[in-house]
C-alpha cells in the first residue's frame, strides 16, 4: 500500500540519472520521505521506460516511498492529447513541459495533467494572469524545478522581478505551488530548506513555502492512487 508521508521531492529526474543510489541516500539524509521518480518523454508513442529495479530496491531498503511520473515536452497539442490517453493511467504523475503558449494553455485545462513545470524563459513568457486562472480552475499546479530554474541564470533584479510576478500571480489566483529539485546528480540534490528558501526569498512567508514540499504535492498523490483504485469509478463516483 502507498505510504503518504511528507516532506517530497517531486522530480528526481530517474531517466538521466548519475549514481542514483547514493542520490537515494543523500535525500534520505536530507530528510526526504518521499520521492517522485521523474521520466521525460518526447517521442511520438509515448512508450514509458521500465523503472530501474535497483532504483526501487534502494528506495524500499532506504524506507524512502517512490512514485513515478511521466513529464511530457511536446511542442504540438495533438501528440500531447495522445501522450495523455497513452500514459495516464500507467504512472501517479503527469506534468507537461510546454515549450509554446498554445501547449501552456491547453495543459492549464486539461485534467489530466497534475502539474505544469516551466524554466525561467517560459516562465517569463507564458506564466501571465490567464495561464494562472487556468489552472487555478482545474485543480493544476504550477511546478517549479530548483536547478532548472536557477542553476543556469545569472541573479539579477531582472530575474527577481519576473520569478516575484509570477509568484504573485500564482498568491492571487491560489494556484498550488510546488518547488522540486529536478536533480539528476548529488551536486543538484537539495535540502527541504534550501527548496523552500527560494520560495521565501521571493516573498513567500515560511508556512506558506512549505506547502510546496508537503500539502500539495500530497494532494496530488493521494487523489491520483486513488483514481487508479478499484473503487474509483469516475470523477465523483465511488464503490462503497
Amino acid at each position: 500500500m502507498a505510504k503518504f508521508e511528507a516532506p517530497i521531492d517531486f522530480h528526481v529526474n530517474v531517466g538521466t540519472l548519475s549514481n542514483g543510489a547514493k542520490v537515494l541516500k543523500v535525500l534520505r539524509k536530507l530528510g526526504f520521505k518521499t520521492v517522485v521518480l521523474a521520466y521525460t518523454t518526447t517521442d511520438s508513442v509515448c512508450e514509458l521506460r521500465s523503472l530501474d529495479k535497483n532504483v526501487l530496491e534502494e528506495c524500499k531498503k532506504l524506507k524512502l516511498n517512490a512514485f513515478v511520473k511521466a513529464n511530457i515536452l511536446s511542442e504540438n497539442r495533438g501528440h500531447l492529447k495522445k501522450c495523455l490517453r497513452k500514459i495516464r493511467s500507467k504512472v501517479d504523475v503527469v506534468s507537461i513541459s510546454p515549450k509554446n503558449l498554445d501547449i501552456a494553455r491547453f495543459s492549464g485545462r486539461d485534467r489530466r495533467v497534475d502539474t505544469v513545470i516551466f524554466t525561467y524563459d517560459e516562465l517569463v513568457r507564458f506564466y501571465d494572469d490567464s495561464q494562472a486562472k487556468l489552472m487555478n480552475q482545474n485543480g493544476i499546479a504550477l511546478e517549479i524545478p530548483f536547478n532548472r530554474l536557477w542553476g543556469k541564470n545569472k541573479i539579477s533584479y531582472k530575474t527577481f522581478f519576473f520569478l516575484k510576478r509570477t509568484l504573485y500571480y500564482t498568491v492571487k489566483f491560489r494556484v498550488p505551488i510546488i518547488i522540486s529539485s529536478g536533480a539528476t546528480k548529488i551536486t543538484e540534490v537539495k535540502s527541504p530548506k534550501q527548496l523552500t528558501s527560494l520560495l521565501e526569498i521571493l516573498g513567500l512567508p515560511e508556512s506558506y513555502a512549505k506547502l510546496s514540499i508537503t500539502t500539495y504535492p500530497l494532494a496530488i498523490l493521494k487523489r491520483n492512487v486513488h483514481k487508479r483504485s478499484r473503487k474509483h469509478v469516475q470523477q465523483g463516483v465511488d464503490l462503497a
